[in-house]
């Protein structure tokens, strides 16, 4: 598609309000001129003829001798006497129906062409034996609208040099607004951040500038925390990876005994399984995040998944030496099973860990009128307000408890929230009553 640049736009719209504004100043004013002119003329030329009447001999005098002085006047004038007897200049001007309407009526106001020109006619009766007719060509007027529209022309020449001017001011101030913003978006996209953004007297504008700054924050923030998750990441990866390389060059090089190879070769499946897990939780973020993600809804009875999912972890509970306890009153949702089972499994490994020996990780499920609530709670150390707030951050805690508590890949909590919020579930968190951690998994009835 062609584009246009905004300063040429913006130049056109002003030259193209002048020339509107210039038109239709002259369609409304030319013609009000034209008729306030003609009034003008016709009213001098009823006042000349009230004059003529009062006293015809001394008008006609006071008329010559101004004719002498000033030069012939264009105004011509007509005595008509009762018997219909017309004399005057303006005898040859007159049709017998004006004259028939003067003498019927007493007076005559009408305009007429003569020999191609525009006239303006006006009688009058006198108390005398005879009426008085002018007539005075209307040319005066269409000079006067001439000029008016000359006027005019001159007003729209410099009215659109203004307006163009104006434009061209306006237009560059613009688009070197709108400029220096497309070219801080360009940079932020090439990647640099910290980008000045100049700020503008235009509102739009401004706000403009002001959601490019708040995305170079964004980006700024949201990439450091990308940064920090990657070392993170890095740095637990690389741990399995020099236990595996280790107990294998030590294979290579004869250094392990034959009693020792069962024990080694159950470490090097410890250390094995770990670098899967953290390898399948960030292929199962990757996929949450880029929507390749199927949910498919059914009917799913909650007491027989809180069922299969304590049997599921009950070796591993008892391999840690904690208890798993499951109670509530079974209900039935709408959701997917198998992502829900998925969500659980999450909550309750965080659980399982977080937890000390000796210690409960218990499940319970309430039902209230409008949803039902699964709480998985741990017996362990819990968490402060700042840890509530960014429970759900990717490598937060992580990267907060990894020297200090048992954690694992700091994944986990990431793509529970991630796969609740797909799921069109509410997810929550807070401190249990016994010091630890509660995590509320709450599904809507119907």
């Amino acid at each position: 598609m062609r584009t246009v640049p905004l300063s040429r736009r913006i130049l056109l719209v002003t030259l193209a309000g002048g020339v509107i504004v210039a038109l239709v100043a002259g369609v409304l004013t030319v013609p009000l001129v034209r008729d306030v002119a003609r009034e003008q003329d016709r009213e001098q030329l009823v006042r000349s003829i009230e004059t003529f009447s009062a006293k015809p001999a001394a008008t006609a005098k006071l008329l010559a001798q101004e004719q002498k002085v000033v030069g012939a006047d264009d105004r011509r004038y007509a005595v008509i006497r009762r018997n219909g007897e017309v004399t005057g200049t303006a005898a040859n001007d007159l049709t017998a129906d004006q004259i028939n309407t003067l003498l019927t009526t007493g007076t005559l106001s009408t305009s007429a062409t003569i020999d191609g020109q525009d006239v303006l006619i006006e009688g009058r009766s006198t108390r005398r034996s005879f009426s008085a007719v002018a007539v005075q060509p209307v040319g005066d007027v269409g000079e006067a609208t001439a000029d008016l529209r000359r006027r005019l022309l001159l007003a729209l020449l410099l009215g659109l040099a203004a307006a163009g001017t104006l434009g061209l001011v306006m237009s560059r101030t613009l688009n070197r607004s709108v400029a220096d913003a497309a070219g801080a978006a360009r940079r932020l996209a090439a990647g640099e951040r910290g980008v000045p953004i100049a700020s503008s007297s235009v509102r739009e504008i401004a706000d403009m500038s002001g959601a490019i700054a708040a995305l170079d924050t964004a980006l700024t923030s949201s990439e450091g925390r990308q940064r920090e998750f990657l070392l993170s990441v890095s740095h637990e990866i690389r741990t399995p990876l020099t236990a595996l390389r280790g107990y294998a060059e030590a294979l290579a090089d004869g250094a392990i005994g034959a009693d020792d190879l069962r024990a080694t070769g159950e470490t090097l499946v410890e250390e094995t399984a770990r670098l899967d897990r953290f390898v399948g939780d960030l292929l199962e973020l990757a996929r949450l995040e880029a929507d390749d993600f199927s949910i498919e809804t059914v009917d799913v009875p909650l007491d027989r998944l809180t069922h299969d999912l304590r049997d599921a972890w009950r070796a591993v509970c008892d391999r840690e030496g904690i208890s798993l306890r499951t109670m509530g009153a079974g209900a039935m949702v709408h959701t997917d099973p198998m992502r829900l089972r998925q969500l659980l499994d999450g909550l309750v490994e965080n659980a399982i860990r977080a937890t000390p020996l000796g210690g409960e990780v218990s499940v319970r499920t309430t039902v209230s009128t409008t949803e039902v609530v699964i709480e998985v709670e741990d017996a362990g150390p819990g968490l402060d307000q700042a840890d509530l707030i960014n429970a759900f951050e990717r490598g937060v805690l992580h990267a907060k408890y990894r020297d200090v508590r048992n954690v694992g890949t700091g994944l986990g909590l990431s793509i529970a929230h991630r796969l609740a919020t797909r799921m069109h579930i509410q997810l929550d968190v807070g401190r249990a009553p016994t010091g630890g951690t509660v995590f509320g998994v709450h599904l809507p009835i119907g």
